[in-house]
């Protein structure tokens, strides 16, 4: 059976508040217009969807890609036969972090939007991502940086979704940096 067909049966009884596309064109979706029909692709706009939305694909079969904007992201024109989760709209949260001169920022949040949020809040450290139009989950996952600033200068702690392992974790960020192959990120040379 097509992992669709039963991702579809169990999202309809499992998740039946969750937008979900059927082959839903990839080009409104990236920043370069390019990309054919993704053959499902979900907008989660709470946390706790994600995490199920990512157990279900799981046990389906399917084969997940989350992004952000799309702006580091080029779709073939084929298509994909994966199920896209696009968490720009729904999971884009930016507020005050828990202890002083801290920021929570879900990953859907625009990079731009964080930066002008910490300026706003009296906050230095995030100017160089202002120019950079990508999402906070990519940023962390690549390590995105520009004009000598990176986000391994700035990123406290993250909270990754580890739906295999049925657990979030969220470590001390020198942990993460230590640990992110095992997490599938990408980090440029960390300077120390």
């Amino acid at each position: 059976m097509d992992w669709w067909i039963t991702f579809d049966q169990q999202a309809a009884d499992y998740l039946p508040d969750l937008r979900i596309e059927k082959e839903e064109p990839m080009d409104r979706h990236t920043s370069f217009r390019i990309g054919g029909p993704a053959r499902r692709m979900a907008f989660p706009e709470r946390g706790e969807q994600l995490v199920l939305l990512l157990d279900m694909a799981a046990r389906c079969g399917a084969r997940p890609l989350v992004m952000g904007n799309g702006t580091n992201l080029l779709a073939p024109d084929e298509g994909l036969d994966r199920l896209v989760i696009d968490t720009s709209a729904g999971l884009s949260r930016v507020e005050t972090g828990g202890t002083p001169g801290t920021i929570l920022a879900e990953a859907g949040a625009s990079l731009a939007r964080v930066a002008d949020f910490a300026c706003r809040q009296g906050l230095a450290g995030l100017e160089f991502a202002h120019g950079i139009p990508g999402t906070v989950g990519g940023a962390v996952c690549m390590n995105a940086g520009a004009y000598g600033g990176e986000m391994a200068q700035v990123v406290r702690e993250a909270t990754l979704l580890l739906p295999e392992e049925g657990r979030c974790w969220c470590p001390p960020i020198g942990v993460a940096w230590a640990e992110a192959k095992g997490c599938g990120c990408h980090w440029r040379a960390a300077k120390d």
